[in-house]
């Protein structure tokens, strides 16, 4: 009686045990010869065998050739991983061989024939889960790629905003001759600004007195900027925010001034009735002393590069001199060494995306 109790018991078990196993596989496959020189593994190729398996999971493993007498070899690895879980080589058979997955995996099942000739066979695995709610995970996985990248840092020379240097473009005094002069009443000066230019300043005085007044202006720098402006022109000391202002008288003066390009600063010169056409960023009527700072990004570019200041006096008896300052300002090009992460090697991966 005690017998067949015992009996009784573990039939319960055994059934209990089948009901719970759930079927990952069952192929009938052709188990290869090993490749004397093996590739890289590439999960994308249809031909490896990859399973997801729930945390908890019992692996259940039947491998039976289709003729007896043919040894083959079986490893299960998790994947990345170049070690195995489980190794068996010269096997005829594999009967419920059991491997635990200790979390939610993705396990690598590698057959391989022992004696050198294809081998036909049936794999069968099953999973055994941990619990009821686990029962429904599903094995199949697919394959996100991911970049992995291995940085470096390297040491470079690196760019950054210098300082402003001032550039004198023109600096020089001209006279302009009256309306009744058989000397011309218009002249034009022409001038370039460098590459770098940031943004850049002009300074006009007619006569003696506006020069006067420019020459004593850097009392107006602030006392941090007073030595520094000490040291350069005025307009220099304005283009660079040194001093707020430069002299200026907008009335009552006999000199108009305006901005061309060639073909107008040469019609301007030869003929007063000519279809001239001057640029609206800066332009001055009737003017004593006048200036401005003029940004790069509202200066006109020119076919030649050039452009022309062009003066007229308006006075039908005297001739006026007039003083012409133009100052560019350019980015000085700076350079510092600095350490830069860069990538050294960039390899495409796999990770496994489990269906759940």
């Amino acid at each position: 009686m005690k017998y067949k109790l015992v009996m009784l018991m573990l039939l319960m078990q055994l059934s209990a045990s089948a009901q719970k196993s759930v079927q990952v596989a069952n192929l009938q496959l052709t188990i290869p010869v090993p490749l004397a020189q093996p590739q890289p593994t590439n999960p994308l190729d249809k031909a490896l065998l990859f399973y997801g398996f729930q945390q908890g999971d019992e692996v259940v493993i039947n491998v039976e050739p289709a003729q007896s007498n043919q040894p083959f070899n079986l490893e299960v690895r998790e994947y990345g991983s170049s070690s195995a879980v489980y190794s068996a080589r010269n096997q005829k058979k594999l009967r419920n061989v059991r491997i635990p997955a200790p979390r939610k995996i993705a396990y690598q099942f590698i057959l391989t024939s022992a004696n050198g000739t294809a081998i036909p066979a049936q794999l069968n695995i099953k999973r055994i889960p941990a619990s009821s709610e686990a029962k429904y995970f599903n094995p199949n996985i697919t394959w996100k790629p991911q970049h992995d990248t291995t940085w470096t840092t390297v040491t470079e020379k690196v760019a950054v905003k210098g300082e402003l240097a001032p550039v004198t473009l023109i600096d020089k005094t001209f006279k302009v001759a009256s309306k009744a002069n058989l000397n011309p009443s218009r002249v034009a000066i022409p001038f370039k600004l460098p590459a770098n230019t940031v943004h850049w300043v002009y300074w006009v005085g007619v006569g003696q007195e506006p020069v006067e007044q420019l020459r004593n202006i850097t009392s107006m720098a602030t006392k941090g900027a007073a030595a520094l402006a000490s040291t350069v022109s005025p307009v220099a000391a304005f283009g660079l925010g040194l001093i707020p202002s430069l002299p200026q008288v907008s009335s009552s003066g006999s000199i108009d001034y305006y901005f061309m390009n060639k073909a107008s600063a040469d019609k301007f010169v030869a003929d007063a009735d000519s279809d001239w056409k001057h640029y609206a960023f800066a332009q001055g009527t009737g003017v004593v002393a006048d200036y401005k700072l003029v940004q790069l990004s509202e200066t006109p570019k020119t076919p030649e590069g050039n452009l022309y200041a062009v003066f007229r006096n308006s006075n039908s008896v005297t001739g006026l001199d007039i003083t012409l300052k133009v100052i560019a300002f350019e980015q000085e090009k700076k350079y510092v060494n600095r350490q830069v992460r860069k990538p050294l090697r960039i390899e495409q991966k796999f990770v496994p995306v489990f269906g759940e």
